[in-house]
């Protein structure tokens, strides 16, 4: 039987229903909190709040005072000492901990509802993926990802300890999934994921692929990118020499590969779409593009350990918020005293910082993401980025998506790309000013002319920056550039795990010194 029929009918029960809820938002948001609540109502959290009678949100907005992780500790504890109904009603199997890119790493519990919901979501994302794109037999071939070993070894109370992407690969996938056909767990198999070995694994991961049929990846987008470009122009000896690999991949290998470069786009002649997980991917899509072909489809998601906040449904068309899931609060950004309003009050263009709630026990949880709307009728997220503020030295509130773009614009220019940075505050008495390292997949001809090309474009972005330039407060930036694969090293000098950790945006002096410097300009 054809996949597409199939595909069809799960489009119908899974996909329609967002869709339909997307033509009235805000009674979809009511819905949910609504749904929320009530499933919430006996919990710890659920009783000492008030649930039951929260009838508004309004109500629920004067009841329920806005969430960090600090104020969700004492009955995160409690979860960890084996008490069940705190948080949620459900069981919960294993505690999640985050990166801790912006400080200290977060633990809370993953409970049976989410996963429930996660295996949903993938499910919705493969069908809107097919039928919006007609590319079926994508589920013919291998899905490829790198991710974090099952567990970390380590244990709250009862509980192991988890990332979120290791976490999620003992969830069974869901029936219907199945019941579709072809391939969709992928490689590597779980005894590769399982390896805490950086390295060991990224090696793997890449040799299982090159014998693979691979027409998708799957995960944090810089992770994917760093193996695709390990594939590419590190590994071909290796392969070659491995009594692992089989002569007649061996032998493809050979032919799909010239002067020591794997051509991605030979080895696997069918592959159709890179899933991009984690934040805004505008600035990967030129190496994307280059590795892959230019002719692939790139398809978003947007979540984080807290929940499920975004998906893409259409080609070139944003992510929709995942309305069903989520029951969403924006903050104003930059504006003080700035009172939370629901989703059917935000305006286009305008930033905002995101609170959740949802059924993983989180409640007006303050994320500390800042999202855009490039769209209102449905909403679609336009730009999303971690921090309200990555630098504020002197007053010029620059954030990271303002460099991304800036540094994204400047590629363009030189014909590059870069794969990561990070900026170190420099305040001396001669100077203050930015210090950005930068991940180049190929350092610009002309470093200082690539500078102030940045410098002009971040003029023209903010009047902020414009004016701390103007009147000789903040100094031009300087950049020095990062061996390839830097980022990489980095963590692992400090012991760290490249698939789950990333480099704080913000650098510490004795941070930006552990990086592998290609070359060093300083101004």
């Amino acid at each position: 039987m054809s996949r597409e029929p199939l595909v069809g009918l799960a489009y119908k029960r899974l996909c329609l229903p967002l869709l339909k809820q997307l033509e009235d938002p805000a009674a979809a948001q009511e819905n949910c909190l609504r749904r929320i609540l009530k499933r919430c109502k006996n919990t710890v959290f659920g009783k000492q709040h008030g649930f039951a009678e929260i009838k508004s949100i309004k109500d629920f907005q004067e009841r329920v005072p806005i969430g960090s992780f600090d104020s969700m500790k004492p009955y995160i504890e409690r979860c960890g000492q084996g008490e069940q109904n705190v948080l949620f009603p459900d069981k919960i199997l294993i505690f999640l901990e985050t990166a801790g890119t912006s400080g200290i790493p977060k633990q809370f519990p993953l409970g049976e509802h989410r996963v429930q919901e996660l295996t949903q979501d993938f499910l919705q994302r493969s069908i809107f993926y097919m039928v919006h794109t007609g590319n079926y037999d994508v589920m013919d071939g291998t899905a490829l990802s790198l991710i974090s070993p099952p567990n970390t070894g380590r244990r709250i109370g009862p509980y192991d300890i988890a990332y979120f992407s290791g976490a999620i690969t003992d969830i069974p996938l869901p029936t219907n999934l199945q019941l579709l056909g072809g391939n969709p767990r992928g490689v590597p198999p779980r005894e590769v994921s399982a390896i805490r070995d950086y390295e060991k694994k990224a090696y793997l991961t890449a040799r299982y692929a090159a014998e693979a049929d691979v027409r998708t990846t799957i995960g944090v987008t810089a992770n994917v990118v760093s193996l695709l470009s390990k594939l590419r122009n590190q590994y071909l000896d290796r392969f070659l020499a491995d009594p692992e690999l089989d002569n007649k991949t061996k032998n493809r290998l050979r032919q799909v590969s010239q002067d020591g470069i794997i051509d991605l786009k030979e080895l696997w002649p069918d592959f159709r779409v890179f899933i991009s997980g984690g934040m805004s991917v505008t600035h990967h899509k030129r190496i994307i593009y280059d590795l892959l072909g230019d002719d692939i489809d790139i398809w978003q998601t947007y979540g984080a350990n807290e929940g499920s906040l975004g998906v893409q449904i259409y080609p070139e068309k944003g992510l929709f918020p995942r309305i069903n899931r989520t029951f969403f609060e924006f903050i104003p950004d930059e504006e003080e005293a700035a009172q939370p309003i629901p989703l059917s009050e935000v305006k286009q263009g305008k930033p905002y910082r995101i609170l959740l709630t949802n059924n993983g026990g989180f409640y007006r949880y303050d994320l500390g993401d800042l999202v855009t709307f490039s769209e209102l009728d449905p909403p679609i997220f336009g730009e999303i980025s971690r921090k309200t503020a990555l630098v504020n030295i002197v007053g010029e509130r620059m954030s990271e998506e303002l460099f991304l773009r800036a540094l994204d614009s400047a590629c363009e220019k030189f014909s590059t790309s870069f794969v990561d940075f990070a900026l170190l505050p420099e305040i001396t008495e001669k100077y203050t000013r930015h210090h950005l390292f930068i991940e180049f997949t190929q350092p610009p001809s002309d470093l200082e002319e690539f500078t102030a090309v940045v410098d002009e474009l971040l003029h023209q972005a903010t009047i902020y920056y414009e004016y701390q330039r103007e009147v000789g407060v903040l100094s031009k930036p300087v950049i020095t550039p990062v061996e390839l694969g830097g980022f990489e090293a980095v963590l692992l000098k400090q012991g760290k795990d490249p698939v789950q950790s990333k480099i704080p945006r913000l650098l510490s002096p004795e941070l930006s010194r552990l990086f592998p410097l290609l070359k060093s300009k300083h101004q």
